[in-house]
């Protein structure tokens, strides 16, 4: 798509506070990580969530789904289906992940004969790894920023719960 790609530690030394970027990042416990960090500094003017399920989830997806695919503030957001590698994680992620995937596990087993192939694919995920990612995946992203440019930026909102 001709646009430079920094982790967030090499984007703060490169760009200054301000500029316009499109975030890209993985979902942890429903959150897109890292993204509060960023979020006042620069100008973001989308998104994509990556993440284990091939439907997508998080509170950040959510929003763009009720919203047909914007933030609540107009900023456009995209969802791809990544993997999951348990042999890359370390301390407290890798035992909480281990914990979230045995939950899982047990609930889709419990599916018997009722499992979809969406299920037996999830099942397979969570118990061995493996890499949903799909180039393809990117092309509305690139046919997004082919319209360009875009106006809208992503803040985020307080939640409440009652």
């Amino acid at each position: 798509m001709g646009v430079p790609a920094f982790e967030i530690k090499e984007a703060k030394k490169q760009l200054p506070a301000g500029a316009d970027i499109f975030y890209m990042g993985w979902l942890k416990a429903g959150e897109l990580k890292g993204l509060s960090s960023v979020v006042e500094r620069y100008c973001i003017r989308g998104a994509a969530i990556v993440g284990m399920s091939p439907t997508g989830n998080g509170s950040l997806w959510t929003e763009a789904r009720i919203n047909g695919g914007v933030s609540d503030s107009g900023a456009r957001l995209f969802y791809l289906q990544g993997g999951y590698a348990p042999e890359q994680l370390k301390g407290l992620d890798r035992f909480l992940m281990k914990m979230t995937a045995r939950s899982v596990v047990k609930q889709l087993q419990a599916l018997g004969e009722k499992q979809t192939e969406r299920d037996r694919d999830m099942l397979e995920l969570y118990q061995h790894g493996g890499d949903r990612v799909r180039e393809e995946a990117l092309d509305e992203i690139a046919a997004w920023f082919a319209e360009g440019p875009h106006d809208s930026v992503l803040t985020l909102t307080e939640t409440v719960d009652i």
